[in-house]
């Protein structure tokens, strides 16, 4: 029987009520001693509200990182020193946990450059960030030695590389890129063994495919067309103005993040840059009848990439590899995200266009449509990896933690000198078959058997829930937690 007795719960503001209604299921279900952890003053007290002192034992803010990193530093060499026990202690480095914090690690956003920049990523020293993430560490250990949970919820990499170590089980919610679907996953990577388990035990599948992109991309698609609008941009503007006046005479941490003009010159900077990028862009159809493998760009600063492929994030020099060892005749398509509009480092988009053989699609092609044309999918971490491996079409992902991953059509490139011949492979004429079609819809069947419905989550309103949203997750959880998680330890950060 696993222990639910204590349970760590992280604040995630996307799925606020979702982990509200979990708090509750725990203690009604296991009379589970609750510990919630959030970011702010201001979230705790929220959280507080929320739930009583009956349901939760307490209401905790991690701030540390921030905190500390905001102090100066009296001894230099002590810093260091305990850096050096953390590193230990983790077994890796700082600077790699800095990799995926869009403040003191915004250097590693290469081709984000143009992600609002804030007072944190500004005045912090390099003394100071790892101070930060040297408190926060030390942070967790003790909460972990003290209060010594049985299960963490929803944390970030910190907490699940203590918990790994401890042999505590770790949960976070991921979407599982098919309609409104989602996972319990098992690490920082968003991995998932029991995806391998379900396919390993499906012999046969129907041949459901993926005939539209997952919710909460057309969701957010739509919210983009309209803030590019003259009338969104103003609309847009002037809510981030009122927002940092009202977060400042409240006195909210908030108030001491981005700074207001960086986040309005970033909205107009977005129309701006989708009007360059428009006038050299191409439609899918220019394509027709000419072999492609296509590249969707990754959003930097973003979990998706950095957080889940700390090990590879470097979007130029992948393209640049890619047009390197494609065989003559076949292009490469390049599609931007509409959420990386505005980001990107001046002349991004024309260093991508003075490769011969590269293409930039239209960004407001359907991504899956021109999965569906392509000869193959060439990503990191990205959604197209996910439709690709589905349909039974050759993946090139140098990305190491894809929940595809194991599929034989999947070509995980931890060596460059391997990636011609993994090109090869992938364009070769008997690359899409029956086998890889039936694979695919047997992952997409063991993909759907691991995850839950959660459509009944508001997309843009986190306070909504509808449905049995609650029941549905909090019973994939338990089933996963009693599954035996603790025997999978996942790739080290």
């Amino acid at each position: 029987m696993s222990d639910f007795s204590r349970v760590f719960l992280v604040g995630h503001s996307h799925y606020r009520a979702l982990l509200l209604g979990l708090a509750r299921r725990f203690k009604a279900e296991f009379s589970s001693e609750i510990h919630i952890y959030c970011a702010t003053e201001q979230e705790r007290a929220y959280w507080k509200a929320a739930l009583d002192d009956a349901t939760v034992q307490s209401v905790n803010v991690d701030n540390y990182r921030y905190r500390t990193a905001d102090q100066p530093v009296g001894d230099p060499q002590q810093v260091l020193e305990t850096a050096r026990r953390v590193e230990a202690y983790l077994g890796l480095t700082i600077n790699k946990l800095a990799v995926s914090d869009r403040h003191l690690g915004r250097g590693y956003a290469l081709a984000g450059f143009k992600h609002p920049r804030s007072r944190r990523s500004e005045n912090s020293s390099y003394l100071q960030m790892v101070n930060g993430f040297c408190a926060q560490v030390e942070f967790w250990r003790k909460e972990f030695e003290d209060k010594c949970p049985t299960l963490v919820l929803t944390g970030g990499s910190i907490e699940a590389l203590i918990a790994r170590k401890q042999g505590v089980a770790f949960r976070t919610i991921a979407g599982s890129r098919y309609q409104d679907y989602h996972q319990w996953v098992h690490n920082e990577f968003f991995e998932n063994p029991f995806v391998q388990r379900a396919f390993e035990a499906v012999e046969e599948a129907a041949d459901t495919q993926v005939e539209n992109p997952y919710g909460l991309h057309m969701t957010l698609r739509r919210k983009f067309v309209q803030d590019v609008g003259l009338l969104g941009m103003m609309r847009r503007s002037a809510h981030i103005a009122a927002r940092h006046v009202y977060w400042r005479l409240r006195g909210y941490e908030k108030a001491r993040g981005y700074y207001p003009l960086e986040e309005i010159a970033y909205v107009w900077r977005r129309r701006r840059d989708l009007r360059a990028l428009d006038r050299m862009s191409q439609p899918l159809a220019s394509l027709e009848g000419r072999p492609f493998v296509y590249y969707p760009l990754h959003t930097e600063p973003e979990t998706a990439l950095q957080s889940l492929s700390p090990e590879y994030f470097y979007q130029h020099s992948c393209i640049a590899a890619l047009s390197r060892d494609l065989p003559a005749g076949v292009m490469l398509a390049v599609k931007e995200t509409y959420e990386a509009v505005g980001r990107r480092p001046t002349d991004f988009y024309g260093q991508l266009a003075d490769f011969k053989n590269v293409v930039i699609l239209d960004s407001m092609e359907l991504g899956l449509e021109v999965v569906n044309r392509a000869n193959a999918v060439a990503t990191i971490t990205g959604t197209g990896g996910f439709e690709a491996a589905v349909m039974g079409k050759p993946v090139v992902t140098f990305g190491c933690h894809n929940q595809y991953n194991f599929l034989d059509h999947v070509h995980v490139i931890e060596d460059e000198g391997e990636l011609a011949r993994a090109l090869r492979t992938a364009l070769a004429d008997d690359a899409v078959n029956d086998t890889t079609r039936r694979d695919g819809a047997r992952f997409l069947a063991a993909t759907l058997a691991s995850s839950f419905d959660l459509s009944g989550l508001g997309h843009l309103n986190v306070e909504s829930l509808e449905g049995s949203a609650v029941e549905l997750s909090f019973d994939a959880l338990c089933a996963s937690v009693r599954a035996g998680s603790e025997t999978h330890q996942g790739g080290q950060a």
